[in-house]
């Protein structure tokens, strides 16, 4: 009967080999080795169990993740840069008209001052009506047709524009 040299305690007795890392047990201590491995499987399916908890942890606390901070803080801060220059354009607007209108109201004045003496001193004629009435139109015309306003979007963004960037990384494949 052939006998085998067992690796733990050396001497030859009936063994088997184990197919895993190829040495030879007697059964005294296959039972041993086969218990090794099982506490090395325990072990595996701890750390396992432990990365599995780690990334659910990490799921949950996404929100919390700085990058994700940094765009919310990007996001705030061109809201607060277009508000800013929304209000800035705003008065703009309506320093540009309140001029307008008042330069209307100069004229208008003006106009009336012209009406109060010609009515005043009773000297007028068709001419003068005619020239009384085209002044008048032609300060509608300007209240109709305010000055040559208009809002420009520029082309270039008004606003710092972000993007996320991944570089490709290597990912176990199961």
């Amino acid at each position: 009967m052939d006998k085998a040299r067992c690796i733990i305690c050396g001497k030859d007795r009936s063994a088997v080999r184990c197919e895993g890392c190829l040495q030879i047990f007697c059964y005294n201590h296959l039972k041993d080795h086969r218990q090794e491995l099982n506490k090395q499987l325990d072990e595996i399916e701890v750390n396992q169990n432990i990365f599995r908890q780690t990334l659910a942890q990490q799921t949950i606390d996404l929100k919390q993740n700085s990058l994700i901070k940094q765009i919310d803080e990007w996001k705030e801060d061109s809201i607060k840069m277009i508000q800013q220059t929304a209000e800035e354009c705003k008065q703009l607007l309506l320093q540009y008209t309140t001029e307008h209108i008042t330069n209307i109201e100069v004229n208008l004045n003006k106009l009336t001052e012209e009406l109060r003496q010609i009515r005043q001193e009773n000297d007028f004629n068709e001419i003068y009506l005619k020239q009384l009435n085209e002044k008048l139109s032609q300060l509608a015309n300007e209240l109709d047709q305010p000055p040559n306003i208009s809002v420009h979007q520029d082309s270039a963004s008004p606003i710092n524009k972000i993007s996320v960037v991944a570089s490709a990384g290597k990912s176990a494949n199961y």
